[in-house]
């Protein structure tokens, strides 16, 4: 069993890491108790929270059927009043070990509106928390700043230069 957790970024909203639990039909779900971090900005801080969520991975059986998507841990952490919003504002990235030694993350994140297409990077289990952290940040980034994410404003400088601003979709 390689250890999960999933972490959800959104923009000007809390961070939420959580770990997670595997059970015998194969199916990884969160834990309760997800960390809640208001300020995820500092990749070292963010990174200790991460690492210890990582650590609380484990094997718990579980009937999921009578679960319902309202009881689902990160969304309650969240404090949003509908799953539905939840969705629409948090990106989830799936961190997990890549092998049976976890020598290496992976960390796995689908810009919204996008279902064929995933960003990931690879992180060094090792490495100092300001790198590790660094990573997940800039991941996130990367998908917010998705054109399907953010709607983008062509901006012509010159006739040889162009340049794109990003703007955040209207609701």
């Amino acid at each position: 069993m390689l250890h999960r957790a999933h972490l959800y970024f959104a923009e000007n909203r809390p961070a939420i890491a959580t770990a997670t639990h595997y059970n015998s039909a194969g199916i990884y779900y969160e834990q309760d108790g997800p960390a809640v971090l208001t300020d995820w900005s500092d990749p070292y801080f963010f990174a200790a929270a991460v690492r210890s969520k990582l650590e609380l991975f484990s094997f718990r059986e579980a009937d999921l059927r009578n679960h319902k998507e309202s009881e689902w841990p990160s969304y309650l952490a969240s404090r949003i009043s509908s799953i539905r919003e939840f969705k629409r504002s948090y990106i989830c990235v799936t961190l997990r070990g890549l092998n049976e030694a976890e020598l290496f993350y992976d960390a796995c994140a689908q810009p919204q509106g996008e279902d064929d297409i995933a960003l990931h990077v690879t992180i060094n289990r090792y490495g100092s928390d300001d790198e590790f952290g660094r990573k997940l940040i800039t991941l996130f980034d990367r998908c917010s700043a998705w054109p399907g994410c953010y709607s983008m404003k062509y901006v012509r400088l010159d006739s040889w230069r162009r340049r794109f601003e990003i703007h955040p979709p209207e609701r």
